[in-house]
């Protein structure tokens, strides 16, 4: 029975190797992605204080809000869990940091359940200032402060 693996299945094992191997690679830049982008976000709430700093006796624990689920996009979105006492207009200047590192235009924030919201990072053109969605309830939008200096909310 052996000889009939090597000679038959065998001419087929590259091309499931090379596949195999393509997916891996695209999975692991999808983890570094999400990685990056946990870092950028956590070491921008602590830049801008959004933050909780609790002395313990074994030194300082400091809390951030927590990044849940990243889908690498397009477009670009994520989960942030709100720490208690924030709300989400304070999350605006993290997440419009982390579009700046991503070379986006700005984010939208909507809400998902409870405490969690997801930051859509917005990558294609401005919509015009009259624009209005009809079937999108209620998303926040600002946008980057180096592109444009007026915020608007939804």
């Amino acid at each position: 029975m052996s000889w009939i693996f090597r000679a038959f299945s065998f001419p087929m094992l590259p091309s499931v190797r090379r596949r195999g191997a393509e997916e891996r690679r695209l999975e692991a830049i999808s983890r570094a992605f999400e990685a990056d982008l946990r870092q950028e976000f956590r070491a921008a709430c602590e830049h801008l204080g959004v933050r909780t700093k609790t002395h313990v006796p074994a030194g300082v624990t400091i809390r951030t809000p927590r990044v849940g689920t990243v889908h690498p996009g397009p477009p670009t979105r994520f989960s942030v869990e709100l720490m208690p006492g924030l709300v989400p207009a304070d999350l605006l200047p993290p997440a419009r940091r982390v579009a700046e590192a991503v070379g986006a235009r700005g984010v939208r924030l909507e809400p998902l359940a409870g405490r969690w919201l997801q930051v859509v990072v917005l990558d294609g053109p401005d919509p015009p200032a009259d624009h209005v969605d009809p079937l999108r309830r209620g998303p926040r939008r600002a946008p980057c402060p180096a592109r444009s200096p007026v915020h608007s909310f939804r």
